[in-house]
């Protein structure tokens, strides 16, 4: 599959026990046929996009997340005063490698379902780093190697609530520490469409207001969790402001043909340029500019209560599975496409 296309990608973001939702936006994507080339996944996010990875689709993973609990994911740290961490991730090890998520073996060959790209920060440096299983189609940093547990753990890595982890000679905090939803390494992997899908209401007109932190835990998660959506909207904003420079370069092409034409004409010479699109722009000069679709976002409404980071339990991923499901419908309708039996 690799040597295949890249023109679509899924990018999910980071959110703990709230990763059920990414599954109901999955189903609904495959209900209206469409599958992703590549996959980043942050945090929870890389865990969805590592069983996506092995072969898994929306049915299958729906099946691991109706039986994931808490305590398949974490445990409570016994000693607290000698780690700078409060809940233990060594159960998630145990259920990623033994209860059929990932399949490393095909992650890291040519039978890989997707391109998969997996983020980390750098604890010392504060540095996000990209991990793939296939080169990238345009220059980045992007490190291509053998993806592994490790990389996987590293993503998910929650400052303050869970361990950092070590990655080769680097400790790793979640990659949503400082980049959620990254965009970057989707464009880089090639892709032309793509679909965000953040588990934080994003724009001016949701609710955004979450209750007051309670203790230790949810503290660290709200913070987390506004972290998230700055992050994201930084991200976001970037974007449009490429897209906005691509189309100045367009229309710059645009002039600079048009005077070159006129020039040759004036000197009696007969020359056209081939404008296979007629958009005015000569097909040589618009090789070198590519402006992509704005990207279909999916996002709740409201707050997901910040609990659910840290508890995984089946009532909770029924309704995320749900909510994910309609608010990609919604999502999909609001970006101008056609919703199955509507």
């Amino acid at each position: 599959m690799l040597t295949g296309s890249r023109k679509r990608a899924l990018v999910l973001s980071g959110g703990g026990g709230r990763g059920a939702y990414h599954v109901g936006v999955l189903r609904f994507l495959e209900e209206h046929e469409w599958m992703p080339d590549v996959v980043v996944g942050t945090s929870i996010g890389a865990v969805n996009g590592a069983a996506m990875a092995s072969g898994h689709n929306a049915h299958s993973l729906w099946s691991l997340w109706q039986r994931l609990k808490t305590q398949d994911v974490q445990k409570v740290n016994l000693n607290p005063l000698d780690g700078n961490f409060l809940l233990d991730t060594s159960p998630l090890r145990d259920t990623l490698k033994k209860q059929g998520w990932v399949d490393f073996e095909r992650i890291n060959s040519e039978e890989a379902a997707v391109h998969l790209r997996v983020t980390a920060t750098e604890v010392n440096t504060g540095h996000l780093d990209v991990f793939g299983n296939s080169p990238d189609v345009y220059p980045s940093k992007m490190r291509k190697e053998p993806l592994g547990l490790e990389h996987i753990i590293a993503s998910c890595s929650i400052p303050i609530v869970y361990p950092a982890t070590q990655l080769h000679d680097t400790l790793y905090w979640d990659g949503a520490t400082v980049a959620n939803t990254p965009l970057g390494p989707a464009i880089d992997a090639g892709a032309e469409e793509i679909v965000v899908v953040i588990m934080t209401p994003w724009d001016d007109q949701a609710e955004k207001s979450a209750e007051t932190p309670r203790n230790l835990l949810t503290a660290a998660s709200t913070t987390l969790e506004w972290a998230l959506l700055a992050s994201f909207q930084a991200d976001l904003k970037m974007f449009r402001r490429v897209n906005q420079l691509v189309r100045l370069q367009v229309e710059n092409a645009r002039l600079r043909a048009t005077n070159e034409l006129l020039k040759q004409q004036l000197a009696g010479k007969a020359i056209a340029f081939e404008d296979k699109d007629g958009n005015g722009v000569p097909d040589i000069l618009e090789e070198k500019y590519h402006e992509l679709p704005e990207p279909i976002i999916v996002a709740p409404n409201e707050v997901i209560p910040v609990e659910q980071i840290i508890r995984y339990t089946q009532t909770g991923h029924e309704r995320l599975y749900k909510m994910g499901y309609d608010d990609a419908r919604r999502a999909w309708r609001e970006a101008g496409k056609s919703v199955e039996g509507e």
